[in-house]
């Protein structure tokens, strides 16, 4: 696992979860309240409670330690729902924001934004590369129903200009990483992914987990920790 992300700058764990346990993540994500034309819901976390002691589990702490080591937290936690009423195309790119709670002017921070009422700003690459982010697949994901594509080792150029990317990904070979109930997609955050609208729109529910063990500098603080 750890050297396929290095490597490749994804990992998918097949089988992860369970029946029992996917039907449990679902009846949590199925009490939130939302606009059912939006994508979902963000510092899901924090809204969901029943959820924090899922993500310090045993089981999901032995899945994130060995990358990011003992003291690695959830910074940010987003429930994605692709749906017949709000089924979008993603363009490629990087995750390259993180969530914070309040703006404070630091060299090398920025530029900063608002998501959902939530701040956010681009870090320094070293703190980008330090987060790994857990993809919890609640629904079956295929190529036919936006499933996410990447292109391995993209990770590896750090921040890329966006004229750059399409030039890459025409260049090398597409992975779509098709998924069942219970599959754990792991990613780097640089690594260059997108997804395609679904051809068969329906439930395509996600549970989506970012962690790092970076203390960020004073007085910044992560959203979610």
């Amino acid at each position: 696992m750890i050297s396929s992300l290095d490597r490749n700058g994804f990992c998918l764990v097949k089988n992860f979860f369970d029946a029992h346990l996917v039907r449990r993540l679902l009846d949590a994500v199925d009490e939130l309240s939302y606009d059912n034309t939006e994508y979902g819901v963000r510092s899901l976390l924090q809204k969901t409670p029943a959820l924090t002691e899922f993500i310090n589990s045993p089981q999901v702490r032995a899945l994130i330690e060995p990358v990011l080591g003992r003291t690695a937290a959830p910074v940010r936690s987003i429930y994605f729902d692709k749906n017949p009423q709000a089924n979008w195309n993603v363009a490629w790119h990087q995750d390259t924001t993180i969530a914070v709670k309040e703006k404070f002017t630091l060299p090398g921070f920025g530029p900063w934004s608002e998501k959902s009422g939530v701040v956010h700003v681009e870090p320094p690459v070293e703190i980008l590369q330090n987060i790994l982010t857990m993809r919890i697949h609640l629904d079956k994901t295929g190529a036919d129903n936006g499933a996410l594509r990447v292109l391995p080792g993209s990770h590896q150029h750090g921040r890329i200009h966006s004229r750059e990317i399409l030039s890459l990904v025409e260049n090398d070979t597409v992975v779509t990483c098709a998924a069942e109930p219970g599959d754990v997609l792991l990613i780097r955050p640089l690594l260059l992914h997108s997804s395609r609208k679904s051809r068969h729109p329906s439930h395509i529910r996600i549970i989506h987990i970012e962690f790092s063990s970076v203390t960020l500098p004073s007085p910044l603080q992560w959203r979610e920790v």
